[in-house]
């Protein structure tokens, strides 16, 4: 897709973001169509620093700006920050990452840039909030697993401390999302009314969205035993107690759930699978696919049995593992499969790209990326018809489309070198300049 078949054809973004929610939000807003002026500092988008793979061009810039246009721009020069002033008439949504203090020294704030654009639809990011203590504090993803109490909740502990989640960066990538969406809904309001719109977020506050479970609090049942933890946790640290000491204060540690084994990965006699078992039916479906004999799960499809002690818990552990080592993953998936019971193999993430349910459902682009060579890379999950949704062009190199989106703001290639050689905007390196750079 080039982006003319999308929903949201015609929209032009201005991209000011860096590292990832920001641009895992305009990647998903390129995906639907919409096209990108990824604005980058002079020395490019920080995120380009993260697994260099040749002069610029990272990993981790790739993954989160596919289908953008890029043009680096010194904001921090009173010239380069004209040229936004040039460009944000063009654009019909603005979107930045900046600290409050970033955001007021380079006057970009709604107020500053309504004037050039009075229907703009204006995204700002915070790690914090804009207003509160840490509002002005740096944030990223770990901080945020601190301090919204995800990390907590993981109970994964390592070396006496709590780990962070790691294989993806949940309030980076939650905040992108949350942005996508608010800036889809408040283009269809302009679309019915004509006004823009101001829309705030922060990576904090996206954190604690998420989190459905632990963050819903029934007063009624929670506001005393959590008056009671806190009490006995202020005092345990006060005591210079660890955290792993101060978990042993949870109520009801050490009692495991009767269902606990019904949702989790085991080893089989060849490799790991994992079940996912959420109702009575399926766990005597499991149970008996495992001849395994289990009371707890005799009662109504969704009664639960009562909590297991430790012993009992490791005991009835045992049975289980013993019972998935005497098969292979594959023997145990089709027998599982026979019974209706959920379970699924657990790949190597090298393993993904060619599995079946990949390739049959076309879910990687195959692009070629014009430093880095052929690259795959997971698709939108979002199928759209008529029309479609995918932006299917790699990240762009660093200042590429320079010529291109100043040229829409009226400025020639003479023009546009001559800001170049006063360091006021970057040239692409050289043969990579996009093509149509003659624009304007």
């Amino acid at each position: 897709m080039t982006g003319a078949t999308g929903p949201l054809s015609g929209v032009v973004v201005l991209d000011l973001t860096e590292y990832v929610a920001g641009p895992y939000a305009t990647m998903m807003l390129a995906d639907l169509g919409a096209e990108i002026w990824k604005i980058e500092p002079y020395e490019g988008d920080h995120w380009r620093r993260q697994q260099p793979i040749s002069g610029r061009e990272s990993r981790y810039f790739i993954g989160v700006n596919r289908g953008k246009k890029s043009a680096a721009i010194d904001l921090e020069k009173a010239e380069g920050r004209a040229l936004l002033d040039r460009l944000l008439p063009l654009a019909d949504v603005l979107i930045l990452n900046h600290r409050p203090a970033t955001v007021r020294r380079l006057r970009l704030s709604y107020d500053d840039v309504r004037p050039l654009r009075p229907d703009l639809i204006y995204c700002s990011m915070t790690a914090f909030g804009e207003h509160g203590p840490f509002s002005e504090r740096p944030g990223y993803d770990l901080l945020i697993q601190a301090l919204s109490g995800m990390m907590d909740f993981e109970r994964k502990i390592e070396r006496g401390v709590p780990l962070g989640i790691t294989s993806f960066a949940p309030a980076d990538l939650s905040t992108g999302m949350y942005a996508a969406f608010a800036i889809a809904s408040a283009l269809f309001r302009r679309a019915l009314t004509g006004e823009g719109q101001r829309i705030e977020l922060s990576l904090f506050a996206s954190g604690l969205a998420i989190q459905y479970r632990p963050m819903l609090q029934v007063e009624r049942l929670d506001a005393g035993p959590r008056r009671q933890l806190l009490d006995a946790v202020r005092a345990a640290r006060e005591a210079g107690r660890t955290y792993e000491e101060t978990l042993s204060l949870r109520t009801g540690l050490g009692l495991q759930r009767a269902t606990a084994h019904y949702y989790r990965v085991y080893q089989t006699a060849d490799s790991l699978i994992a079940v996912a078992c959420l109702n009575n039916r399926q766990r005597r479906a499991l149970c008996r696919v495992l001849g395994i004999e289990d009371p707890a799960v005799e009662g109504q499809v969704f009664e639960l049995g009562p909590p297991l002690s430790a012993e009992e818990h490791e005991a009835k552990m045992q049975r289980f593992e013993e019972a998935f080592r005497t098969r292979t993953t594959a023997e145990w998936l089709e027998a599982f499969e026979a019974a209706d019971v959920p379970a699924v193999p657990v790949l190597l993430t090298e393993e993904v790209f060619d599995h079946p349910q990949v390739t049959e459902n076309d879910l990687f682009f195959r692009l070629d990326h014009p430093v880095v060579g052929p690259i795959l890379q997971p698709k939108p999950p979002v199928r759209i018809a008529p029309g479609a949704a995918g932006a299917a062009r790699p990240a762009p190199c660093f200042s590429e489309h320079v010529y291109e989106i100043l040229g829409r703001a009226g400025f020639d290639r003479t023009a546009v070198e001559d800001l170049a050689r006063r360091g006021i905007v970057r040239l692409p390196e050289a043969g990579r300049a996009a093509e149509g750079a003659e624009a304007g």
